[in-house]
């Protein structure tokens, strides 16, 4: 992978959809990420949203957007959804829950995220629903 130039570093920090970016890496905001699942979901080519959102195709190879994809349709399918830059709990060390004094601590984070993910999947919905039903029609046809 390449470099970015200061030239294209301050490019790419003026959009809003930048989270941080470095000489070697950009880091996207959730935001992007989950309107870039919305509009992947409804069939959009991913050098289009990329576009569509405010970056210079000409920055970023084939293979840099494909990989963009690939950890989006990961955060996507996660049961904690997307994340600004980049999560890094994999790295944190495990503990086992203390079962014997009794907390629901597992069982609660397991339905906050839950939970989350769920709202997630509800918002995804309503932008795929604002994508797929023509502006100025109801459901009837009927023109507002």
């Amino acid at each position: 992978m390449g470099r970015y130039t200061e030239k294209e570093i301050k490019k790419l920090e003026k959009n809003p959809y930048t989270f941080k970016v470095t000489e070697y890496k950009l880091y996207f905001t959730a935001k992007f990420k989950e309107d870039f699942w919305v509009r992947y979901q409804a069939e959009f080519t991913p050098r289009k949203i990329m576009s569509d959102l405010g970056y210079d195709l000409e920055m970023f190879t084939q293979k840099q957007i494909d990989n963009y994809v690939q950890r989006i349709k990961k955060e996507a399918l996660s049961e904690k959804g997307f994340s600004e830059g980049v999560d890094r709990t994999r790295r944190m060390p495990m503990k086992a829950p203390n079962i014997q004094d009794g907390s629901d601590l597992p069982s609660l984070e397991r339905m906050q995220s839950e939970l989350l993910y769920l709202r997630q999947e509800v918002d995804f919905l309503k932008k795929l629903l604002q994508w797929t039903i023509p502006k100025g029609k109801s459901d009837h046809g009927d023109v507002k």
